[in-house]
């Protein structure tokens, strides 16, 4: 809890005060790996989202501890082998939307994000397809799919374990925003 307290302070603080920003708390992001062997899928309730509609500005930011397998040991090899999580703590993504967006216009709509995918201390320029939904003036929903291939975040697999992990995972975001309040 303190790292999502932490978290959300850091997002906030990284825009002006004064603009419109919403923010989800407890978003949810899943990834899922099938191989011939058996399938790998975690989730994350704790991602920390915003999104500044005044600038387009859009934030994910994942504690990487907080990705919860069905197997305990699958998750404490995701978090010391492969995502060195005690030296990489959050994965994120920073970008903007570059589509133009009338927030006044309730509605779902497809939208680019552009920005830089941070996983396991390596960036990476993407593109990435969402859907945003719009309700009463501002962002209420937004879902993301997309691929990662390991390799362009310089997460290695050793060759004993190659059959039984994939070299990319998808992942899927959902997001639920609520208009953020200065306290």
């Amino acid at each position: 809890m303190k790292s999502i307290i932490m978290i959300t302070a850091l997002l906030i603080s990284t825009y002006a005060a004064t603009a419109q920003q919403f923010v989800d708390k407890k978003g949810k992001t899943h990834f899922f790996s099938a191989t011939n062997m058996e399938n790998i899928e975690a989730t994350s309730n704790t991602s920390v989202s915003m999104i500044n509609v005044e600038n387009k500005k859009v934030v994910v930011k994942i504690p990487n501890t907080s990705f919860k397998f069905k197997d305990g040991l699958m998750e404490e090899h995701f978090n010391e082998n492969y995502m060195e999580s005690d030296k990489y703590k959050l994965s994120s993504l920073e970008g903007t939307i570059v589509d133009a967006v009338d927030w006044t216009k309730d509605g779902t709509y497809d939208v680019t994000v552009k920005g830089n995918l941070d996983i396991h201390g390596v960036k990476q320029e993407r593109d990435f397809k969402v859907k945003l939904t719009i309700k009463g003036g501002a962002p209420t929903h937004a879902s993301t799919k997309f691929d990662v291939k390991l390799a362009d975040h310089k997460i290695k697999i050793p060759s004993l374990l190659g059959a039984n992990i994939s070299e990319s995972l998808a992942i899927d975001g959902e997001y639920t925003f609520e208009k953020y309040e200065k306290k």
